[in-house]
């Protein structure tokens, strides 16, 4: 385990960045190859029925994603203040009551799948494969979202490097269990969603175990915990904000994917494709903002307070390092990278629609960096009121733009709003940050 407040501030964010940079390069990126596959193998049409959902996906992971975020904040907070024995119980709380959650949540969408399913306006041509793979894949909802939490608990701890060794086994065993189900057993979007499951339940067994080895070394491991309905209120004060800034931010994405969807099978394959691209560039910038949110959630703990502004200039100079390299390879390689998710000589709107994205919008999303650095920051000192006025604006935005725009550029109207959107939400952020109001949310003498 870790104290990111002590030592050398650019050594200690670079080598806690590097393993949560390339664990999240190696999630999105066997994201990316289950993608590549779905297009080779099952054609276009196995590519929408997949993209058909990924918005509605994406936006109910997001939520979940948020409370676990949140409430890693408060443990590393905890953590930074050595008071180990509440963490402990604060971990135990955590992860026990997203479980149960996200099983009610799994059977509730699997009751109204059609609905959900008709409000994206799902083609025809793909409905039946796109709600077998939504069923799947959401009745093991819970599998996906326990690693996921793990890996936070762990980036509290100071831990970057075992989420790391922990995306490399799921990348491994998620790649491998898609071709054999795809090409070996013809197993369709049912084999990519089981495959996907399989390799989260490994995983999700590692991170037991690692938990264990960590309270172990607290000494806390025979401690008992008992439930505690006070401290389940004191974690969601900092989980369900975060959760909300999560609901509000993909709310967009899931409002537009009916006006992708709507423009046709085309559209529906090129959003796909253009998500995956998108999140393998944002993801970079994601994770190697975190570093400056456990990073700030314990020099609060710790009672450090003057070094946050120290934290948020290394951690914009880290984001921009870490983000050039994907972005230089997606841009240069436009055509070639793009085409990787389409079956071999395929010519199609789908490829144009997701060249035109890479070459022409994509770079702006050096103005979400500062976004992803913004959100990372504020999470960090549970400044929940900036956090949550930052997300509504970049959503709202996109949502107005993305409207005005695409009735009269259609998808690439789509495209403009979503960059509008990062634009305004970074000039809000700039802001919020140099007039000096977070500074009212530090603890008296911070």
């Amino acid at each position: 385990m870790k104290d990111l407040t002590k030592g050398n501030i650019y050594k200690t964010f670079i080598l806690f960045a590097i393993p949560l940079v390339l664990a999240g390069i190696l999630s999105q990126g066997y994201n990316l190859i289950d993608t590549v596959i779905a297009g080779k193998f099952l054609g276009a049409d196995g590519l929408a029925a997949i993209g058909a959902t990924s918005a509605f996906i994406s936006f109910s992971s997001s939520i979940f994603w948020g409370y676990a975020a949140g409430s890693s904040i408060h443990t590393a907070s905890l953590f930074g203040a050595k008071k180990y024995k509440e963490i402990k119980s604060a971990v135990y709380h955590n992860l026990i009551s997203l479980v149960l959650a996200a099983i009610a949540f799994g059977i509730i969408v699997v009751l109204c799948d059609d609905f959900i399913l008709k409000m994206l306006c799902v083609d025809k041509t793909v409905y039946s494969d796109a709600k077998l793979y939504l069923d799947i894949y959401i009745m093991g909802f819970f599998l996906m979202l326990l690693s996921n939490n793990c890996a936070h608990i762990m980036n509290a701890f100071g831990l970057s490097s075992y989420p790391f060794l922990m995306s490399l086994l799921s990348a491994v065993l998620n790649i491998g269990g898609n071709i054999f189900s795809v090409a070996v057993l013809r197993a369709g979007v049912t084999g990519i969603a089981f495959s996907t499951l399989f390799s989260a339940l490994v995983v999700d067994i590692c991170y037991m175990f690692k938990i264990k080895k960590c309270f172990l070394e607290m000494g806390v491991l025979k401690d008992k915990v008992s439930f505690n309905l006070g401290l389940l209120k004191k974690i969601s004060i900092y989980g369900l904000p975060v959760a909300m800034q999560q609901l509000i931010m993909y709310v967009a994405g899931l409002m537009i994917s009916p006006m992708v969807n709507g423009i046709g099978s085309s559209t529906s394959a090129a959003y796909t494709v253009v998500m995956q691209i998108y999140n393998i560039n944002a993801i970079v910038s994601q994770n190697s903002a975190k570093t400056l949110s456990n990073y700030t959630a314990q020099c609060v703990g710790a009672g450090k307070t003057d070094q946050l502004k120290k934290g948020v200039r290394v951690g914009l100079l880290q984001g921009i390092v870490f983000l050039s390299l994907p972005l230089l390879v997606c841009f240069i390689w436009a055509r070639p990278v793009c085409a990787l998710f389409f079956p071999e000589g395929y010519t199609g709107e789908g490829l144009d629609y997701a060249i035109l994205f890479v070459r022409v919008y994509l770079p702006f999303i050096l103005f979400n960096l500062v976004n992803n650095l913004f959100h990372a920051f504020y999470r960090g000192m549970a400044s929940m009121k900036l956090l949550l006025l930052l997300t509504g604006t970049g959503a709202v935005s996109r949502i107005v733009f993305s409207m005005i725009f695409a009735q009269r550029y259609g998808m690439e109207g789509v495209y403009i709003g979503w960059v509008l959107s990062w634009i305004t939400e970074s000039i809000l952020a700039g802001v919020s940050y140099f007039s000096g109001g977070w500074r009212k949310t530090l603890p008296k003498g911070g």
